[in-house]
């Protein structure tokens, strides 16, 4: 239930992140190596992940990484109401669903 709610929770948020593309800042994962900063990151926002691989830092700094199978992009996203950057994780799966790229 965790994990559906995250993710529909992931996806209002970048819904919102594209209305709004002009007040929020969108940015890389943070350094360090992509398969344990991916795997954190994975693992905190679907806590079912057991095992990450297949990690790739991209141009832009994110992330794409597989766990179990799935496909996830790791970024940050800076949240102007708690005044910090924020680690996430899009499920690719669910995002394509919406018609939105990962």
């Amino acid at each position: 239930m965790r994990r559906m709610s995250l993710i529909c929770g992931h996806l209002a948020f970048l819904t919102t992140l594209s209305a709004h593309a002009a007040s929020i800042s969108v940015g890389a994962a943070p350094k360090g190596d992509a398969t344990a900063v991916a795997s954190k990151i994975i693992k905190y926002n679907f806590p079912k992940c057991k095992r990450v691989s297949n990690a790739v830092r991209l141009p832009d700094g994110s992330i794409r990484a597989t766990c179990d199978g799935t496909e996830y992009r790791v970024f940050t996203v800076y949240s102007a109401k708690e005044g910090k950057m924020l680690e996430l994780a899009l499920n690719c799966a669910a995002a394509k669903r919406l018609d939105v790229a990962c």
